[in-house]
């Protein structure tokens, strides 16, 4: 019986080849529009988490003449912001406080 010694060529071949066969679907699976979690303009779920109110340092005071009532994320209709969770006053302030224009 002859023994076989594959070149290093051929195992070469051999390991690039396995290595596509698992690489290649799951790089293809990531861009995969379908399973994205992330949100996409016009698809309703364009929401953004919000965060907790003690992570952003929130107060119901407002700090000098930063207040939520003239921060550019206060939504007045229902006192709360788009980017931090819960009910906020209008004369709250915290660390996202950004100037209406």
């Amino acid at each position: 019986m002859e023994k076989m010694n594959p070149s290093r060529r051929n195992v070469f071949r051999a390991a690039l080849a396995t290595g596509c066969m698992l690489c290649v679907p799951a790089a293809f699976a990531a861009d995969d529009p379908k399973k994205s979690t992330k949100p996409t303009p016009g698809d309703g779920s364009s929401q953004v988490k919000k965060v907790t109110q003690a992570t952003v340092q929130y107060q119901p005071k407002p700090k000098g003449e930063q207040k939520c009532a003239l921060c550019t994320n206060f939504i007045p209709e229902s006192n709360t912001c788009k980017l931090v969770e819960g009910k906020i006053s209008p004369d709250g302030w915290c660390t996202l406080w950004a100037k209406k224009v």
